[in-house]
């Protein structure tokens, strides 16, 4: 159960396109509330437990009013209205799920021990300029969406260190089907296990995949923490899988300009489902192609920002976002769908402006 003594409220996130077997959240109690963004349509089955809340598209308009147009729907991204829900009714700390993931212990209590002031905790920060930290700890698998670009063992080179500061975004990982591009697991079966370096959480300084399946963070970052949706470049190929990843890179950037810290590690969910593989690679084929100028384009656009609220700050790194991507060497495709994530952006930035 969780600590008594720690009297943050939460919530916990599920987005869900079908029926899961409910036994899997057998570790969240009945006094936390979960929030299911119904991605079905509406063909959910009535949910066995009194703590569950489901917003249909209907109830999530009526909900988000003139905001409703920020909130994507018929993708992963669907669980942006539920961290926008929470943050609104005041909740401390927002855990977001993945309908197939299985909580085990006090799945809930270790997220939120994860999410506290940390003197001098193992930390970890890439040796290349720009580099990467895999969080699989595993010489030949790297975690879903670590650049292709820096899969050597010169460019994926780590050094130990510590750190110390407030932990504001923990990664919970998983075992059994390991979060991995799709085509990755075509050429070796991968293993079972996340190679965890230790019981304690590390702190990744620098770039890391940051995956929305088993995340709890400070509900302050809910402005600037963005899931982007799925697109259709030249409206024929569709850009998906990249939700989590390149709006977690978004957040991780700001975070590190506000010296807020992120963790990865423990609470470890078993990952329950594996779809199928063609369909997978096929789905994250442009984010492959399209991910290192997106993040030339962040990483430009973060360089001249000053600390600040994650309100402010997001609407901030949005304005400098979209004005630089005229000027990028991407193609021009890759530009149309940058711009048209920059749009959705700027609407999820004016949910959260007190004059929107």
């Amino acid at each position: 159960m969780t600590n008594p003594t720690d009297d943050r409220s939460v919530c916990v996130v599920i987005p869900m396109p079908n029926d899961p077997p409910w036994e899997l959240f057998d570790a969240i109690s009945d006094d936390i509330p979960i929030i299911v963004c119904d991605d079905s349509n509406g063909k959910l089955a009535p949910a066995p437990r009194p703590n569950v809340t489901y917003f249909d598209y209907a109830a999530q308009e009526a909900y988000a009013g003139k905001h409703y147009a920020a909130m994507p729907h018929r993708s992963a991204a669907s669980r942006n209205f539920g961290h926008y829900w929470a943050y609104k009714e005041g909740f401390d700390v927002i855990i977001a799920l993945d309908y197939d993931c299985d909580t085990r212990g006090d799945w809930v209590g270790d997220h939120l021990s994860c999410l506290t002031t940390v003197t001098d905790q193992p930390a970890v920060k890439p040796v290349a300029q720009g580099g990467w930290v895999n969080s699989i700890e595993n010489d030949e698998f790297y975690a879903r969406g670590y650049p292709y670009e820096y899969r050597t063992s010169e460019l994926s080179q780590v050094i130990d260190t510590t750190a110390s500061g407030e932990v504001k975004l923990n990664m919970g990982v998983w075992d059994r089907v390991l979060d991995l591009n799709g085509v990755d697991k075509f050429w070796k079966e991968p293993p079972y296990d996340p190679g965890l370096r230790a019981d304690e959480n590390c702190i990744a300084l620098g770039n890391i995949p940051v995956c929305g399946m088993n995340t709890s963070f400070a509900a302050e970052l809910t402005p600037a923490y963005f899931f982007l949706p799925d697109c259709w470049v030249n409206g024929t190929w569709q850009l998906s899988r990249h939700d989590d990843i390149w709006g977690g890179y978004i957040i991780k950037k700001l975070m590190d300009i506000n010296g807020d810290l992120f963790s990865w590690g423990r609470p470890v969910v078993e990952h329950t489902r594996q779809t199928p593989l063609e369909r997978v690679a096929v789905l994250e084929q442009w984010m492959h192609l399209m991910s290192v100028p997106f993040y030339e384009l962040v990483d430009e656009a973060v360089a001249d920002l000053s600390p600040g609220g994650y309100v402010d700050l997001y609407a901030n790194f949005v304005d400098e976002f979209e004005r630089r991507i005229e000027g990028s060497r991407a193609p021009v495709h890759y530009r149309a769908i940058y711009s048209e994530l920059a749009d959705w952006m700027r609407r999820w930035s004016l949910a959260f402006q007190k004059t929107a």
